[in-house]
């Protein structure tokens, strides 16, 4: 039984990624720890941020990274206040050493973006520490810790005014619907305040099974995104021939039914203009 093309793409991305791991492994034994393939980091630089050297940037290393997600103004209308506010918090922050700055482009890495469930505007503060190893005694692991950043200093949700030409809430009138506020402006200030004072470590970190760096299902969830991008960028039409032929053959090659073949009308009369003939000579 052969095995089906998806299940075959899937074991072959898996076996990539168990194999790209290994040989990450092995050169850091050989180098002593280092990568050749991380970039020499200068601080104020935003560094573009793609599938190819997002774990070499951000998580083999032991820096501190501020990650804005962003989304072009034709997929996310409005975004670009966000990715505004963020390049002037990089400039507040440009005498800062021990911060570096990435940005991840969504329209371009979908994939990626999808798998920190970024769509829109988001920034995340990433950190390192190390523990003892639980398999290795004598040795540290390190972990890649997640925190989500609102552009906003918590608090200030409330103070934005309602719609123009909406009316706010009667409490008399059981029957009216609040008005719907704005969410704040992004606040460069803000996120500058929360790299110079640590104010990141109040923010809930991003923990469970779908953590894109340490997560128990990291691996399963990049696959399935994989397989969804895959899909994505097949045309509509292809994929309806494809699903019109997928379903042919499995009714075919399960449920054993195929059309009788037609039968064909000069032979079915053949046997009668025989037998009349064999009356005549008799």
């Amino acid at each position: 039984m052969k095995l089906p093309a998806f299940a075959f793409a899937v074991t072959s991305l898996l076996t990539a990624t168990v194999s790209a791991q290994w040989d990450h492994l092995q050169q850091l034994l050989t180098n002593h720890g280092k990568t050749d393939e991380a970039p020499v980091l200068e601080s104020g630089v935003v560094y573009p941020v793609d599938t190819r050297n997002w774990r070499t940037l951000l998580q083999h290393t032991d820096v501190d990274w501020l990650v804005l997600c962003t989304t072009g103004e034709e997929n996310c209308p409005g975004c670009a206040i966000y990715e505004q506010a963020f390049n002037d918090a990089v400039q507040l922050l440009k005498d800062k050493k021990d911060i570096y700055f990435a940005r991840i482009d969504c329209d371009k890495q979908a994939l990626l973006c999808s798998v920190f469930s970024s769509w829109g505007a988001r920034v995340y503060h990433v950190t390192h520490t190390s523990k003892p190893s639980k398999g290795f005694p004598g040795m540290t692991e390190t972990s890649t810790n997640l925190h989500p950043i609102p552009f906003h200093r918590p608090g200030t949700e409330t103070e934005a005014p309602p719609p123009s030409g909406s009316e706010e809430e009667d409490p008399k009138d059981k029957s009216s619907t609040p008005a719907k506020r704005p969410p704040p402006p992004p606040d460069a200030h803000w996120l500058a305040e929360v790299v110079r004072e640590g104010r990141w470590r109040e923010m809930q970190e991003w923990t469970g099974l779908n953590q894109p760096f340490e997560g128990a299902a990291k691996e399963i969830v990049y696959t399935w995104w994989w397989i969804v991008s895959l899909f994505s960028g097949v045309p509509p039409m292809a994929m309806m021939i494809g699903i019109g032929l997928l379903s042919r053959y499995v009714t075919s090659r399960f449920t054993g039914r195929r059309a009788p073949p037609k039968r064909q009308e000069g032979a079915a009369a053949a046997p009668g203009t025989a037998a009349g003939a064999a009356r005549k000579r008799q």
